[in-house]
């Protein structure tokens, strides 16, 4: 069965690494890509399916990984989608925040390589 999954990050580089390396691995269909949290829960609050799988990174403007978590908590979506967190951050207390919420599943720190690609998939 295929994967969907919705990317949220403003690095547009890694944002075009990561979904390349997603095509290259298989298995995935549907790939979007929001550059912040607030489009992210505005295209969730507009799509009949929500994806199977969030990679979400934590520093972004407008509306960061964690007011993200929080607003996807508030708006009723947990349960809806795997969450893994895709960042650059070293700050243990991102990643303490960031698994109290059910959803989160994984951190993952950037860049993604094969070897954390084929981890993720076998969680999800």
């Amino acid at each position: 069965m295929t994967k969907s999954i919705l990317v949220v990050d403003d690095n547009k580089i890694c944002n075009f690494l990561t979904v390349n390396a997603l095509k290259k691995a298989g298995g995935f269909g549907d790939i979007e890509v929001v550059i912040n949290g607030l489009e992210a829960i505005n295209l969730l609050k507009e799509t009949p399916q929500f994806p199977d799988l969030i990679l979400l990174d934590i520093n972004m403007p407008v509306m960061d990984g964690l007011d993200f978590l929080k607003t996807f908590k508030s708006e009723g979506f947990e349960g809806k989608s795997k969450i893994a967190i895709y960042t650059s951050s070293i700050r243990e207390a991102d990643k303490e925040v960031a698994f109290r919420y059910k959803d989160v599943f994984d951190f993952i720190n950037k860049p993604l390589t094969n070897e954390k690609l084929i981890d993720l998939v076998n969680k999800i």
